[in-house]
């Protein structure tokens, strides 16, 4: 069992200062833009690979780039404090670096922002990967160990968790004839439907980038749980992005099926998407905020105090209190909303009544916005009126 119980930072990428407590569960962090939300996630990973290469020491700083880790590792306890001074170049190439200090434990799996992009040298990426592993497991069912028959069989299902109206149906292999008879082989999924039985690569990026993750924790956890299947993993998962390429109505869901899939992990995504934030249970969500100035970072978001978190706001106040975002409205229309403002002040009837009408074409129907404005205008009327 691994679980990391806090990481300290200090002068790295573009975190100058953060502590952060983690729960043993799920962790989503998020913030505005440019907050260091990856960062975290990066000196989490660095602490286990020698070979990442995404921290650096901060431009602002005088000092060397630090972060102390804390984590439990099954009954022990350690403590580490990482140096970027300490990296060593390998090989003569300045973006190879490694640490000769590191946490050692294979319980780790990580999701990096470009998870749906890299390649491998046999399988192309990481789409084709998934599909050649599926392929592997389905033709050597009958000779599979219990712990990976039962990981296909919940791979299998993870296809109609994130749709009732999808089911696995088979895999099969595919060899692509290059120049001079080279050949490749490659993997397709196919899909039952209500259309009839389609090919993996005919769905949706969204759906294909949730099964990416899901698939890719259920083959990761093959390689580093030993003789436990994927339910039992009791290590961590590190997620950049978790709504990367994903509609709305995927990203709740996502979260739902990660705790169903490893029910005893510890999971820690960034998210910069409203509506997992919304849809949180209580001390899921780390809000990042700044501390009056730009340079430390606060981990507890001064709105939230009772059990119920963030599933109370709506989506503009999220968008607005967590992310940063000045307005959730298009910067025509808030410019807009300014001169009608202005015009209010002013006690401007001619400029109100022209600027109302053109806010009123521009709402949505139902919008209580509309609502709102016509109570100003009636008040401005009673007072010139007077």
């Amino acid at each position: 069992m691994l679980r990391i119980n806090w990481i300290d930072i200090n002068d790295v990428n573009g975190i100058e200062n953060l502590s952060l407590k983690l729960n043993d569960g799920v962790n989503l962090i998020c913030g505005e833009n440019g907050i260091g939300k990856t960062t975290i996630l990066d000196c989490i990973a660095s602490s286990f690979n020698r070979h990442n290469k995404n921290v650096r020491t901060n431009v602002n700083s005088s000092q060397e780039g630090t972060w102390g880790i804390s984590c439990s590792m099954n009954e022990n306890s350690i403590f580490e404090v990482f140096n970027l001074r300490d990296f060593e170049r390998i090989g003569g190439n300045n973006r190879k670096f490694r640490f000769n200090n590191r946490i050692r434990s294979k319980e780790i799996i990580n999701f990096s922002i470009n998870r749906t992009s890299q390649t491998n040298i046999f399988y192309g990426n990481q789409f084709d990967y998934i599909q050649r592993w599926m392929l592997e497991n389905y033709y050597n069912e009958n000779n599979l160990s219990n712990k990976k028959f039962y990981n296909l069989k919940i791979a299998q299902e993870c296809f109609t968790r994130l749709d009732s109206r999808i089911k696995f149906s088979r895999v099969t292999e595919r060899v692509l004839e290059q120049n001079d008879a080279i050949s490749r082989k490659f993997a397709d999924i196919y899909l039952e439907t209500p259309s009839g039985e389609i090919p993996f690569d005919f769905l949706s990026s969204g759906y294909r980038s949730c099964l990416l993750i899901l698939l890719g924790i259920i083959r990761q956890t093959e390689v580093t749980s030993g003789v436990k299947d994927v339910h039992l993993f009791d290590g961590v998962i590190l997620i950049d992005e978790l709504d990367l390429h994903l509609h709305p109505e995927w990203q709740a869901k996502l979260i739902e099926i990660l705790k169903w899939l490893v029910p005893k992990a510890q999971i820690i995504a960034t998210t910069h998407s409203p509506h997992i934030i919304q849809t949180a249970k209580q001390k899921e969500v780390i809000a990042l905020s700044y501390l009056n100035t730009k340079n430390k970072l606060n981990s507890e978001h001064a709105y939230v105090s009772n059990q119920y978190d963030f599933q109370g706001w709506t989506i503009e106040e999220i968008l607005k209190d967590v992310m940063g975002m000045e307005s959730s409205y298009s910067k025509n229309f808030s410019s807009i909303l300014q001169d009608f403002d202005r015009a209010v002040s002013d006690l401007n009837i001619e400029q109100v009544k022209f600027l109302y009408n053109r806010i009123d074409e521009m709402l949505h129907p139902d919008n209580h916005l509309r609502k709102v404005l016509k109570i100003q205008i009636t008040s401005l009327l009673e007072v010139y009126n007077d």
